[in-house]
């Protein structure tokens, strides 16, 4: 079990909520919408990391890019926006379930941020062409890991 921080011990035991319900064929979200899913989402985020560096930081970071990137392509269809809701909302439980309990998804969420911060750490020295290969199969490996992730629990981690 890892160690908890003092702020967060505080708040311990938590209750999970119930998971996300299907939202309506007809769903249409508002600015006030997303604006309370981006803060909930950022706060139950830090939470499954505990408040921890660099956890909290890149957890922000990734949730920032995310909404940005879906404000710059906007989904068109009412079928696409109901899917990235459904998505998000189901990101956001699975963030509930790792502060709740220290189980697989809270070791998920944790590797992510740890791989995430020694990839923007980067390296300082020269890598020889054939580690360089092996790194960019393992990045290879890495990602279609979280995809393969995301399709099969419909969620979305970057």
């Amino acid at each position: 079990m890892p160690r908890i921080p003092m702020n967060v011990a505080k708040s311990l035991p938590r209750k999970l909520g119930p998971p996300p319900k299907s939202l309506p064929g007809n769903f249409q979200p508002t600015e006030a919408d997303a604006r309370s899913l981006y803060r909930s989402l950022r706060r139950v985020g830090s939470l499954s990391v505990m408040y921890t560096n660099p956890g909290h930081r890149i957890i922000r970071r990734k949730i920032r890019e995310a909404f940005e990137e879906s404000y710059r392509y906007p989904k068109t269809t009412p079928e696409e926006i109901k899917e990235q809701w459904e998505r998000a909302l189901n990101t956001k439980y699975m963030f509930e379930v790792a502060s709740t309990r220290f189980g697989v998804e809270h070791s998920v969420i944790s590797n992510l941020c740890t791989i995430a911060a020694d990839r923007e750490r980067g390296t300082t020295r020269n890598i020889r062409a054939l580690k360089k290969d092996k790194s960019q199969e393992v990045d290879r490996e890495y990602n279609a890991l979280i995809q393969a992730l995301n399709e099969s629990m419909r969620i979305s981690l970057r």
